[in-house]
C-alpha cells in the first residue's frame, strides 16, 4: 500500500513533463534556434527560391498580358456596346514558314527564289511584311519544340551566331517565349 502514492507521484511528474515542461522547452528552444535554422535553410535553398520567384514573376507578367490580349472584346461592361472582335493572330503555327499581310490579288502570285511576289502587271497593294521561320528540324537544338524555355536557355550558350539567329527567328515566329528571346538577344549583343 505504500507503493501506490509513489506511483501516483511518478505518474503526475510524467504528465507534467509531457503536457507542460516539454512544450514550454520546445517553444523556448525554437525561439532561440530559429535564426540559425532560417540561415541554414537560406544558405541551402536561397538561389533556388530566388530563381523560382523570378520565373514566377515572369510567368505572372507574361500570363497577365496574354490573358488581357485574349480577353480583349470578351469581357463587356454593362451598358456598352460589344467591342470589336480581336484581330486574328498573325503568328504562324508550326509548319508555316512565312507571314504576309499582303491582301489577296485576283491573279495567283509567282514564286521567285523562295519569295512570293505578285504577277507582273499587278499594281502593288502596299508594303509587304514577311518573316522567314525556319523548320524546327533545321535548328541546332534537337527536339526544340519539346523543350521548356529554361531547357532551351541552357543550350543557347554553345550555339554560333548563325544558329542563334535561326533559333531567334523560329522562336519569334512560333511561341514567342520572352525568356528565350531575351537570352538570345543578350548572346547576340555579346558576340557582335
Amino acid at each position: 500500500m505504500v507503493d501506490e502514492p509513489e506511483d501516483d507521484t511518478n505518474l503526475n511528474e510524467r504528465l507534467l513533463d509531457v503536457l507542460v515542461y516539454a512544450p514550454i522547452g520546445l517553444v523556448l528552444t525554437a525561439v532561440e534556434e530559429f535564426p540559425r535554422m532560417a540561415e541554414r535553410g537560406r544558405s541551402r535553398l536561397g538561389v533556388r527560391v530566388s530563381s523560382a520567384r523570378a520565373m514566377g514573376h515572369l510567368v505572372v507578367v507574361a500570363g497577365g498580358k496574354e490573358l488581357h490580349r485574349r480577353s480583349n472584346g470578351v469581357l463587356r461592361r454593362p451598358g456598352r456596346a460589344p467591342a470589336a472582335p480581336p484581330a486574328p493572330d498573325p503568328t504562324p503555327g508550326p509548319g508555316l514558314h512565312s507571314v504576309s499581310t499582303e491582301p489577296a490579288t485576283t491573279a495567283p502570285p509567282h514564286v521567285t527564289n523562295g519569295s512570293t511576289v505578285p504577277p507582273p502587271g499587278t499594281p502593288s497593294p502596299g508594303p509587304r511584311v514577311s518573316s522567314h521561320v525556319p523548320d524546327a528540324s533545321d535548328l541546332a537544338i534537337p527536339a526544340y519544340d519539346t523543350l521548356s524555355a529554361s531547357q532551351v536557355v541552357q543550350r543557347l550558350d554553345g550555339l554560333s551566331r548563325g544558329q542563334l539567329v535561326a533559333a531567334r527567328a523560329y522562336e519569334d515566329g512560333t511561341r514567342g517565349r520572352r525568356t528565350i528571346l531575351s537570352r538570345i538577344d543578350q548572346l547576340l549583343d555579346e558576340r557582335a
